[in-house]
C-alpha cells in the first residue's frame, strides 16, 4: 500500500466520522451534547482539509472528496 492510498483510506475515515458526528448533532436534543458534536465534526473537517492538501501535494493536481463520497453512497 503506497503513501496515496494510506491517505486516502484515512480522507474516508474522516468523512466517515464528519458525517456521523453531522448526523449525531441533528438527532440529538441536549444543547450540550450537540454543540459537542458539531464541534467535532468541525475538528473532523479541518482534518480533512490538512489530508487533502497531502494528497494534492503527492499528485500535483486537485483530489476532490466527491470521489470518497460517491464511494460511501454506493
Amino acid at each position: 500500500m503506497d503513501s496515496l492510498e494510506l491517505l486516502s483510506d484515512a480522507l474516508e475515515d474522516k468523512i466517515k466520522n464528519q458525517m456521523f458526528y453531522n448526523d449525531a448533532a441533528i438527532r440529538v436534543r441536549n444543547p450540550s451534547a450537540r454543540q459537542l458534536f458539531l464541534r467535532l465534526r468541525d475538528e473532523e473537517m479541518k482534518h480533512i482539509e490538512i489530508l487533502q492538501k497531502e494528497v494534492v501535494a503527492i499528485e500535483n493536481k486537485p483530489f476532490t472528496v466527491t470521489k470518497i463520497l460517491a464511494r460511501l453512497k454506493s
